[in-house]
């Protein structure tokens, strides 16, 4: 009786069914896998909460200020950087770029693009400010400027949009044009068949086009981007000008010559209809590798700001993307060669 008593007390969970006993085991992992979830969540790198500010509007010779604020809400991360390509219609004030943390002095950056590297303590934060002079734009110009944080193969985008001479703008659209009825070109969806290629497998690609305004918009350029750094903000910004580098450099380019009713859209594919003494494309993913993909809407004439169609919206209403593509490693290895010349597309006719 002694050496019974003895065993139970041995195993108090004895007189406990089967099925309780195992219900409290797996209510145990589930709680050791969901605290350790949170505690990996809690500590990933977190950039979200960054931000750029400028001002909502300017006019031609003005200095504006953009600040930058980088905030980490997650875990420390080293090698940060931020770059901010100042673009066309503004000019860099030189010496201007200064950035500090939440302690200490500040500190000289820049010049742009790059404005500098950094590492990141948890819940740190950099605060970046520097100058540009207003050096060109007709009335009500977009002056859209991007920065972008960059760390592990991720990137934060964070835009501001200026309008340029807006007091022109009050007066001169309202007697030459009636501005409710400007068409709104914007870009509906952006597809890659199939989802998950492989490196030199055929790919489809298929941009809907869709004039969302209530005006017609005449003819116009669409470009596709594969890995453009930095992403398309505006016009006149075709694929081949935003390439990391002359070698890694794809994209396609269609001219929309009928242009779009209002309400009506356009489906344009890589398998037919792009030009090709526009494009750098051999129909499929040349590298492995995740890739962000881009498409823009009245992409270029360079004679205007706005492009080809002067719209109700611009800048990033014409943009989708990112889409990320994951083109895994082929079976054959496959690789592109170019020659020299094909480094550099020929300059688009500038055409409305």
């Amino acid at each position: 009786m002694t050496r019974r008593e003895t065993m139970v007390g041995r195993n108090r969970s004895a007189g406990v069914p089967m099925l309780i006993r195992a219900g409290w085991a797996v209510a145990a992992a589930m709680i050791g896998l969901a605290l350790t979830l949170t505690i990996v969540a809690a500590q990933a790198t977190d950039f979200d909460s960054s931000y750029k500010t400028g001002p909502a509007e300017a006019n031609q010779d003005d200095v504006i200020t953009y600040t930058i604020v980088a905030l980490n809400a997650g875990e420390a991360k080293a090698g940060v950087v931020l770059t901010d390509p100042v673009p066309r219609g503004a000019a860099y004030v030189p010496a201007s770029c200064v950035y500090r943390r939440q302690t200490g002095g500040t500190q000289p950056c820049g010049p742009p693009p790059d404005l500098w590297e950094e590492d990141f303590a948890a819940d740190d934060c950099i605060t970046t400010t520097f100058a540009v002079r207003v050096t060109e734009g007709s009335m009500g110009w977009p002056l859209v400027n991007c920065a972008y944080l960059r760390w592990d193969g991720n990137r934060r985008e964070m835009c501001i949009t200026t309008i340029l001479n807006p007091h022109a703008f009050v007066y001169l659209p309202v007697i030459l044009r009636n501005f409710s009825t400007l068409p709104d070109l914007r870009i509906a969806s952006l597809t890659v068949e199939p989802a998950g290629p492989s490196m030199g497998q055929t790919v489809a690609i298929t941009i809907v086009v869709q004039n969302a305004g209530a005006g017609a918009a005449g003819p116009f350029w669409v470009d596709f981007y594969d890995n453009p750094d930095p992403p398309p903000t505006r016009a006149n910004q075709p694929f081949d000008s935003l390439c990391p580098s002359p070698e890694d450099c794809y994209g396609i380019a269609w001219y929309v010559e009928d242009g779009l009713e209002a309400g009506q859209s356009v489906t344009l594919s890589s398998l037919q209809g792009y030009l090709p003494e526009y494009s750098r494309w051999p129909g499929y993913f040349v590298s492995s590798g995740v890739h962000e993909v881009y498409a823009f809407a009245d992409t270029w004439n360079d004679a205007v700001w706005y492009g080809a169609v002067l719209e109700q919206n611009e800048g990033l209403d014409n943009r989708y993307g990112p889409v990320f593509v994951n083109v895994v490693p082929g079976a054959g290895g496959w690789s592109v060669e170019w020659d020299a010349q094909d480094f550099v597309t020929p300059r688009r006719p500038d055409r409305p």
